[in-house]
């Protein structure tokens, strides 16, 4: 009798060998949208735009893996003192996180510290920029706040974005890196939720524990 292969895989392994397997041609893609564009150049033609949008969907499909990953191998968190604005200006220097965003801040003076795990916060406030530079309209500008009340750093990052549908946000087949960063703020003993006004403006709320 021949042997019967095993198809009841864990989804966690199933995502895993699929993350695995594309990341080969999307890396392939990614050389070849750069030799194009280098070839091509920057005239503004529709080649050149095609080949823009090109970049840009291997960009998101490349953090899409990398935000699986980074919610199925999630560990237990290892808080430490990290200052919200050292971190922020972190994230916003890699221009890949921002690109294409104007990102207003207001952030109180002389905050506490707060009290998280560096790398996956880090990761947090990239997920956070990547979705909205995918999902505010124009002017495609993102306020950033931060304030401190008791024993809790209060940060919420809004724009304008009329078409996403709160209620869709933490569905973990959607594409989007906010499941990511709602498991990331309870790893760390925080909060993250999604509000959205009549007026169309989308609110990121993320609540942390500062440090002592």
């Amino acid at each position: 009798m021949p042997d019967i292969a095993d198809t009841n895989l864990p989804a966690k392994d199933v995502i895993r060998h699929l993350t695995h397997e594309l990341r080969q041609p999307l890396s392939a893609l990614e050389s070849i949208a750069f030799y194009l564009q280098m070839t091509v150049g920057g005239g503004g033609s529709d080649v050149s735009a095609q080949v823009e949008r090109l970049q840009q969907m291997v960009d998101n499909a490349n953090f899409v893996l990398s935000d699986v990953l980074h919610l199925l191998q999630m560990a237990p968190a290892t808080p430490v003192a990290v200052a919200l604005e050292e971190l922020l200006e972190e994230v916003l220097c890699e221009a890949w996180a921002s690109e294409g965003l104007g990102v207003e801040t207001d952030i109180a003076d002389e905050l506490p510290a707060m009290r998280v795990d560096l790398e996956q916060a880090r990761h947090l406030f990239r997920s956070v920029l990547h979705f909205m530079r995918r999902s505010v309209a124009e002017p495609r500008t993102v306020t950033i706040a931060a304030r401190t009340v008791n024993s809790t750093l209060h940060i919420e990052c809004s724009a304008h974005a009329p078409h996403v549908v709160p209620s869709a946000l933490f569905h973990p087949l959607e594409g989007n890196q906010l499941l990511t960063c709602r498991r990331i703020a309870e790893n760390n003993h925080g909060h993250f939720s999604v509000e959205k006004s009549d007026q169309g403006r989308l609110f990121l709320r993320l609540d942390l524990p500062v440090s002592v």
